[in-house]
């Protein structure tokens, strides 16, 4: 719709008419009716999930913290050790009845026998795992002549660990700790590429 007017009456002032738009149908009586619209539920996103995902995280980290506390307690109570999966210390053969077990390693004795073998962008690290020891293996590793830090925690008789990407043309020096207690860490000897 439009307006339209003559030349103003006055400086200023004009008289406006309405200008009708042309219709080429039936002009209709229906006025609009407004149509509430339900908003859609929200659906159930990543977001709802990430404090049910930190929980079990939690629950884990601690289910571990107790296990290992209640290990180095039962090795400190004077208890026999319990053995580990199977009744022998992993990858042990069972004890016949002619050989005599060997003596567990006195507590705080570190992983011995640790080599290593370069494949120049990785390097598999072997060792033996204290006799009698029940707590977690920790890996350290940093280039030569650099501080070392522990990068891989692994479970209790673990004897063997490959670390990958490594540059082809950097040296790398790698140490094997057993946690016996909370306050005992026996730590191997340190053993180092030599590429160059």
């Amino acid at each position: 719709m439009g307006l339209t007017g003559p030349a103003p009456q006055a400086p200023g002032v004009y008289r406006l008419r309405r200008l009708e738009p042309e219709r080429t149908g039936p002009s209709s009586r229906l006025l609009p009716v407004p149509v509430r619209r339900t908003p859609a539920a929200p659906s159930p996103g990543p977001n709802r999930l990430v404090p049910i995902i930190v929980a079990g995280v939690v629950v884990v980290l601690l289910g571990a913290a107790a296990v290992i506390a209640g290990v180095s307690r039962v090795g400190d109570s004077g208890e026999p050790a319990a053995p580990t999966a199977g009744g022998t210390p992993s990858g042990a053969a069972p004890p016949s009845a002619s050989a005599p077990e060997a003596p567990p390693a006195s507590p705080g004795a570190p992983p011995s026998e640790l080599s290593l073998r370069d494949n120049r962008d990785s390097v598999t690290l072997n060792w033996t795992y204290p006799a009698g020891a029940e707590g977690p293996v920790i890996i350290s590793g940093g280039r030569t002549g650099q501080p070392k830090n522990p990068f891989a925690d692994l479970p209790a008789g673990t004897d063997s660990f490959v670390v990958y990407g490594l540059n082809r043309s950097l040296d790398y020096c790698f140490t094997v700790a057993v946690a016996w207690s909370t306050d005992t860490v026996a730590r191997s000897d340190e053993v180092c590429t030599e590429r160059r």
